[in-house]
Formats: C-alpha cells, structure tokens, sequence
C-alpha cells in the first residue's frame, strides 16, 4: 500500500520526566497552554485563562517562553479568538528545532516531537506560513520515521503535523502514482501489486510533498539469529527443577526464563519486553516471579498469548522468571522474545527462535 496522506491521529501531552534543554525547558507553563488551547477547540473563549497564562510564562520565563511550544500553543489560541495581531505576533518567534541553540534531547520532548507540533499548528492555524517551513524541518521528521527513531508519541504527532500539512497543501500541489507505465488518476492512495519494482510518485506545485510506503503481514520466517542492537535477550524453558527444556507433557507446568542486560551502556531506561508464547502454552494464574528472579520490572501485563514486561535494564545481567501451562499437543515454533526502548526505538534485542514439543501424558 503506498499513501502520499497520513490518517488523522492525536495523543496527549506527557509531562516530562525532567527538563532536557532546548524547547522542554518550561512544561508546566506549556502544559496550562496546551489546556487553554484544547478549550478553545471545544468551543469555549479562554479569555481569563490565556492572559492569565501568558502573564505567568511572561514573569517566570521572560526570555525563554517565546521560543517553546507554549508560545505556538498560546499563538494558535489567540488565531481561534479571532486575535490575529496577537496571533501573528508570538507565531512569529516560535523556531524550529535546527535554529535553536541549544539541542533538544529528552524520553517526551525531542527535535521530532518540537517540529511535528509547530508543523501541526501552522497547517492547521497558520496555513499562510507553510509555504515557509523550512525543508530541513520536513526532512528532519521523514528521516526519524525512515530511521526508525520515532516513538509512540512523536509518532502519533507526526501523523497529525503531517495530516494537516497534507489538507493544507492539496489545493497548490497536483499529485500522483505511476506504475507499469500508468498514471494511477491521480490518486494519493493506491494498492501496488505483487511484482511491481518500479513506482514514480509525481508532483506538481512548489510545497514539498512526501510518501509513504506501507507493506503488512507476519514474518514467514523467525529471525536465523538473535539481534543485538545495544539489548540481549536470552529466552529459554525450564522445567520444574530448573533444568532447560524443550519437551514437556500437556498439563505440565513450567517455567519460561528471560534474561537481558544492555551491551554498550550501563543503563537504560523504559524498556518494554514482549515475550509472545508458542501454541499450546498459557500464563498460569500465578503472578509471582518464579525461583532465580533477580529482575523486578515497573509493571508486568500477563495476557492469554504473552506477557509484556516494562522497567529498566543494566549491564549486569537481569532474570525474570514466570510459570506457564501446556495445554495442546504438537510441536510448536516458539517465537523470539522481544525487548526494545520505548522512547529510542534504535535499541533493540531480540533473541534466538525455538522449538517446543507438548506430548500426551
């Protein structure tokens, strides 16, 4: 499936963790202009609540709160007031993520999140300013998706900045998909057949424009060998007297033991850990870690067909041991558990595939 508009996608603010520099300097005040913003989408006139606001970032961040995204939120709510001399007087001062000075690196706030949101609020408030988005600003938010380097948050922005760009540049720009020597009528939506190794995307206009492409389904074949992109993971099976195992009878439990460490930095933060059961297995109802744990994750969400594990990992070593059930006989691909950073998709571990066998009693 190839696509040249994304469907429109929202997630909410998050509070960081911290104060990385840069744009995330001041939260709290952008988080009360985000509050003052999504009234004024609902209809409601914040007049009270948005001089109020400004006054506050005005007095505590003087020479900061112009160039944060509280300034392009507080912008976009004057722009719905009908208060365009505001409006166009704070928009005017918001910059992008490669002209400031300092960088923005953070778990919630990155260069990523920082363009996606002014993007989104120009197209949306501003439409007059897309033509003046600078193309590193547009680069800079195709390369993280291209690079893999985006969250479930910048990534739920970006489907929205890129919407509302896409809505607001469709009456200046003609676009269009050719394949097999055919322009597919000027569709922004297309299925591709099997075989086709040639497609030209088109476009007439001066905006930039962009292109997705989309390929779903499941992996024929489980990964020939573990991955190790700055995760290990090690999943093996053992049986009631810890010894490993890869036979064991219908009804028998057993336990399932995870091991990870990080390979090229002492810590790491918010990992998420999904180990997807084989066929034939269950959780237990026995939620207690099992014998040899020395791991306690932040949370554990134990599911019919996995569990999910989310906490953060060390150099040294860590184990997380937990009972499961065979249920069905057969023998069973046992599929690569999976552990990666939740907010630096770039660190990744996956372990080695198997194989169980569930024999009758």
């Amino acid at each position: 499936m190839i696509a040249l508009r994304y469907a429109d996608n929202g997630s909410p603010a998050k509070r960081e963790s911290r104060r990385p520099n840069g744009a995330c300097r001041p939260p709290t005040g952008r988080l009360r202009a985000y509050a003052v913003y999504l009234l004024a989408r609902q209809g409601i006139k914040p007049a009270a609540a948005i001089s109020n606001v400004e006054q506050e970032l005005s007095h505590r961040q003087a020479q900061e709160w112009s160039s944060d995204l509280a300034a392009a939120y507080l912008a976009a709510t004057y722009r719905l007031m009908q208060r365009n001399t505001d409006a166009d007087r704070i928009i005017s001062k918001v910059p992008w993520s490669q002209q400031k000075s300092q960088g923005l690196e953070g778990l919630y706030c990155d260069s990523v999140v920082h363009d996606a949101q002014l993007l989104y609020l120009l197209a949306r408030h501003f439409p007059d300013r897309v033509s003046h988005v600078p193309a590193a600003a547009l680069e800079g938010i195709g390369n993280s998706i291209s690079g893999n380097k985006v969250s479930s948050l910048s990534a739920a922005y970006t489907l929205l900045a890129l919407d509302a760009y896409a809505r607001t540049a469709a009456p200046k720009l003609k676009l269009g998909i050719v394949f097999r020597g055919e322009r597919q009528a000027s569709l922004s939506k297309v299925s591709i057949p099997v075989g086709i190794a040639n497609v030209q995307f088109t476009r007439e206009g001066s905006l930039p424009a962009y292109y997705c492409v989309n390929e779903s389904g499941f992996d024929r074949s489980p990964p020939a060998s573990e991955v190790n992109q700055g995760l290990e993971v090690i999943h093996e099976f053992l049986d009631l007297n810890n010894n490993v195992t890869t036979r064991v009878k219908v009804g028998d439990e057993f336990w399932v033991r995870l091991r990870l460490r990080t390979t090229n930095r002492d810590y790491l933060s918010q990992v998420a850990v999904v180990d997807l059961l084989p066929g034939g297995v269950e959780p237990t109802l026995d939620r207690q870690a099992g014998p040899g744990s020395n791991w306690t994750p932040d949370y554990v969400d134990r599911r019919d067909d996995r569990v999910v594990l989310y906490g953060n990992v060390t150099k040294d070593a860590a184990t997380y041991v937990y009972r499961v059930r065979a249920t069905n006989a057969g023998v069973f691909q046992s599929p690569p558990a999976f552990a990666g950073g939740m907010y630096n998709r770039q660190i990744t571990g996956v372990s080695q595939a198997g194989k169980l066998e569930i024999v009758k009693p």
